[in-house]
């Protein structure tokens, strides 16, 4: 006969006992309460510190969308990497490359798109094959970098090429650049022969190429002088004139190695060894006497530099340098305006300085021959070839300008800059 299954047994306890039971038990509830708290504080701090110095300083502003062109968008991670790419990595001048590096995204994505419209693509296997030989970062960013450079090299060989001839007229010409009107006129007044012109060029040029050459512009076809010489004014006579004589042909905007400074010194501070000093600069010694003699008739300083003067930031400053040490200026104006001789509240001489860049100027030229249909040199076609790219490039984005945003912040451009370190 089977047993019957044996119950358990049942416990009485004192009002005593189920007392302190409840007691225990509450305590228990409360440790774990308490415990679960401690944890959720715990994880709620640690989560606000991923989220501060993970999600809001790292995160998010690399996630951040600052560039589009259409439907195409991009953070900037994608910049930094760019950015990288076309300064090494390095930040010291990282600031000068923001602008250019956004623009260039833009264009590369548009030269994409178009080249794409005229039949020209780019496989994934070639840009690998050119990240590979040029030890570049395989990253989306120079990918698409590699991209437009092989395409744009496709399209000068298939589609540019053919539109440059062979021959063309060309034109040889000598040519000088100088300070001023008056300084040209002195000089050409002392050449009688082309072989006088040719030295004088290469002692007193202030276009590097005309002073290397002797002032010898070999024959060149059209829209190539601009280029080379950095003259529209240059260009425009040489291919427009019948005239074999010299002129003078003044060019407000061609630049030149050459700056005259007007100078005031207000105030010395002996302890600092700094100086709190007026400045402009001017283009030529004849605007500078110029407008030394309107200063000393009793013109305004800020007036007069804010219409002569070459410095940067003149419409904010009004030709007011503040407080300056000898290391503002180039050396040979240090020397003359810190000596201890230099006179206050006075206006200085004109001090010529070679190392700063100015506008203006003035050429002596000599259309020399023409040559009605003379074979094109390798370099002249590149540079037609490479102004037709330019060109295209210049219409693509002026055509497109609706579909492209930039929305850098001050504080996203730090931060793009910052990754580099």
């Amino acid at each position: 006969m089977a047993k019957k299954p044996q119950q358990p047994v049942k416990r009485h306890y004192s009002k005593h006992q189920v007392a302190k039971f409840e007691s225990q038990k509450k305590r228990q509830r409360i440790i774990f309460a308490t415990g679960l708290s401690v944890i959720g504080i715990v994880l709620v701090l640690v989560g606000m510190g991923v989220y501060k110095g993970w999600y809001v300083d790292q995160y998010k502003p690399m996630h951040t969308v600052v560039l589009t062109v259409g439907d195409t968008k991009y953070n900037v991670s994608y910049f930094v990497d760019a950015l990288k790419h076309f300064t090494g990595g390095d930040s010291t001048y990282a600031y000068y490359f923001i602008d250019a590096v956004a623009e260039r995204i833009q264009l590369n994505q548009l030269i994409v798109e178009k080249a794409a419209e005229m039949g020209y693509t780019v496989s994934e296997d070639e840009i690998d094959a050119s990240i590979e030989e040029n030890s570049l970062d395989d990253v989306p960013a120079v990918r698409d970098i590699v991209r437009a450079s092989l395409l744009i090299s496709t399209l000068k060989t298939e589609y540019f090429d053919p539109q440059v001839p062979q021959n063309a007229e060309q034109r040889e010409a000598l040519a000088m650049l100088l300070e001023s009107e008056s300084a040209a006129s002195e000089v050409l007044a002392g050449i009688t022969t082309d072989e006088e012109f040719a030295a004088k060029a290469a002692e007193l040029s202030l276009e590097s190429n005309t002073k290397t050459d002797e002032g010898t512009i070999d024959f060149r076809p059209a829209n190539t002088i601009s280029s080379l010489y950095g003259s529209e004014i240059l260009e425009q006579y040489i291919f427009s004139t019948d005239s074999y004589d010299y002129t003078l042909l003044q060019d407000a905007d061609v630049s030149k190695q050459r700056a005259y400074w007007l100078i005031e010194v207000l105030e010395r501070n002996a302890d600092s060894g700094q100086i709190h000093a007026l400045g402009m600069l001017l283009p030529s010694q004849e605007v500078a006497l110029e407008v030394k003699a309107k200063l000393e008739a009793g013109e305004d300083w800020g007036d007069l530099a804010v219409e002569y003067s070459q410095l940067a930031n003149v419409e904010d400053n009004r030709g007011d340098m503040d407080w300056i040490s000898s290391t503002s200026v180039p050396e040979n104006v240090a020397d003359i305006i810190f000596a201890d001789d230099a006179e206050l509240n006075t206006v200085l001489d004109p001090i010529q300085d070679d190392t700063n860049t100015t506008r203006g100027g003035c050429w002596i030229v000599r259309l020399k021959s023409v040559d009605e249909n003379r074979e094109l040199s390798e370099d002249d076609r590149t540079l037609l070839i490479n102004d037709k790219v330019d060109e295209w490039t210049t219409d693509l984005k002026n055509a497109n300008l609706d579909r492209l945003t930039n929305t850098f912040s001050d504080d996203l451009i730090t931060f793009a800059i910052d990754q580099l370190d």
